[in-house]
């Protein structure tokens, strides 16, 4: 099947990584690995921020004449045969694919979408609009998220579906090959880890705490103040902290460290490979997570087999198992977060059972092969789905 796919919020070929274009692209390999041709319809990025009228028409015009260009380059070139737009929500409607998916009358899926009532008659009413369209329309939608799930149920059709997809990797080295086959004792005493201490002058026998964000402004930014603020308040002497990640906010996020400098080390962007050495001989990974929607840096520690301490927020806690995988903490009980993270930090042990239960549940729920096989069959009920729909022989 050759399907037409669409990023509004970013582009998998935007110049800025963050989890939102890894995850564009883990749907572009799954849907290719599974034998589909996928084509990139349009680099149009249809974010917008501040919540400006203006701007907000400007995108709109611009993806007008998106749509224009592939309507008349899909007259004398095969059409796809559906449309997959990954992440829609009011500050980054999809103004290109549903209009095409009608102009081709082809059918129109969105992967991970997100509804805000409050918004109706907020800045991004007009985004807003258009994004209760695109759900209201979409063949199918595949959440990511267990919390979209039953904020879209209502707003669906009986003819709509809605399909629960885990979070999954498809670029990280396998877990049975590097962590499985040892013990976190036995990871704690490895060459690479002495080798990582040497280089960057840790302790060996302190706990290693790891996190791994971007550092720029809003949400991350908060998250990481929070951390410090945490870190202040658990005995120095037993921890070391490793952060993984640069971005605008680099000297200020560096700052709130300043009570805890002398156990904090910055390492700054690394590579897929890099940050997987890190997770494998860390010790705990722990991160604030405020309104992260999911974040594949939890998918990665879990796949590295790192026990995690976290607040609850979206879908954090289908990514960390409470008590299982890791502590999910009440956000409203920021206490609870720093008495788990030095429970957690005083108990190796715990920390050795909760590293094997990491790896089993990324395993048997957030495999690469698992999310290929669920993604193959979603698309080929939606198209089996449409052509019975509209008279086409199956």
């Amino acid at each position: 099947m050759k399907i037409g796919f669409y990023a509004p919020l970013k582009s998998p070929n935007h110049p800025v990584p963050s989890g939102d274009r890894a995850m564009a692209k883990l749907f572009i390999k799954a849907l290719t690995s599974s034998g589909h041709e996928v084509e990139i319809l349009s680099e149009l990025r249809s974010w917008e921020g501040i919540g400006s009228q203006r701007a907000q028409g400007k995108i709109i015009a611009l993806a007008q004449k998106e749509v224009e260009r592939l309507t008349n380059y899909y007259q004398t070139n095969q059409p796809p045969e559906l449309i997959f737009v990954y992440h829609v929500y009011h500050k980054a409607p999809d103004w290109i694919g549903l209009e095409l998916a009608n102009r081709l009358h082809v059918p129109y899926l969105i992967a991970e979408a997100s509804f805000a009532p409050k918004q109706i008659h907020g800045r991004w009413h007009i985004g807003h609009q258009q994004t209760l369209k695109c759900i209201r329309t979409a063949e199918t939608i595949i959440a990511l998220n267990p919390i979209d799930v039953e904020c879209l149920k209502p707003l669906l059709k009986s003819s709509q579906s809605i399909e629960l997809l885990s979070p999954f990797l498809g670029e990280f080295p396998s877990p049975l090959d590097n962590v499985s086959a040892l013990t976190k004792p036995a990871l704690r005493k490895s060459a690479l880890r002495k080798q990582l201490a040497e280089r960057h002058n840790l302790d060996l026998n302190k706990v290693w705490l790891i996190t791994v964000a971007m550092m720029r402004a809003g949400d991350k930014s908060t998250s990481y103040k929070q951390l410090a603020e945490t870190l202040s308040q658990i005995d120095m002497d037993l921890w070391q902290w490793v952060a993984i990640g640069d971005g605008g906010n680099f000297n200020q996020i560096q700052s709130f460290f300043r009570p805890v400098a002398a156990n904090c080390f910055f390492i700054g962007k690394l590579g897929l490979e890099s940050i997987h050495q890190w997770l494998i001989v860390g010790d705990i990974f722990t991160w604030p997570a405020i309104n992260e929607a999911y974040g594949l840096a939890l998918l990665e520690a879990l796949a590295a087999g790192l026990p995690a301490v976290v607040q609850n927020y979206g879908g954090v806690s289908s990514i960390v198992e409470h008590n299982r995988t890791g502590y999910v903490t009440n956000p409203d009980n920021r206490d609870e977060f720093t008495r788990s993270l030095a429970k957690l930090i005083d108990d190796e042990k715990r920390r050795e059972n909760m590293a094997a239960e990491a790896i089993k549940k990324f395993i048997s729920e957030h495999s690469y092969p698992a999310a290929v096989r669920n993604i193959t069959a979603i698309c080929n009920n939606v198209g089996r789905n449409h052509a019975g729909r509209n008279g086409a022989p199956d």
